[in-house]
């Protein structure tokens, strides 16, 4: 930990934007926050765009009756027949 009047080391990650802070001699994601939406949770696809283009963000293709969702940064694999999330893919790559 810093020692007191002591900013923290920090650097931002350019493929996510996330933000990393040394901690002693550790780098600790500082900016993590719970994705919006769970498993199980009613996912509103009227709300947000469909992602089409899997490749830019590292995704494999759509193989099945669901759908990839950005949202707020994090992308989300959503039922297309329930509207429910299926799983928190991860964050997006920027």
């Amino acid at each position: 930990m810093p020692t007191t009047g002591t900013a923290p080391e920090c650097r931002v990650l350019s493929a996510t934007g996330d933000r990393f802070c040394k901690q002693g001699t550790r780098w600790v994601l500082s900016n993590a926050t719970a994705p919006d939406y769970a498993p199980g949770d009613a996912f509103p696809v009227y709300e947000h765009s469909m992602l089409m283009d899997l490749k830019r963000h590292g995704l494999p293709p759509v193989d099945g009756p669901w759908r990839y969702y950005l949202v707020n940064g994090t992308i989300y694999k959503v039922s297309a027949a329930t509207a429910t999330v299926l799983e928190v893919v991860g964050r997006a790559r920027r």
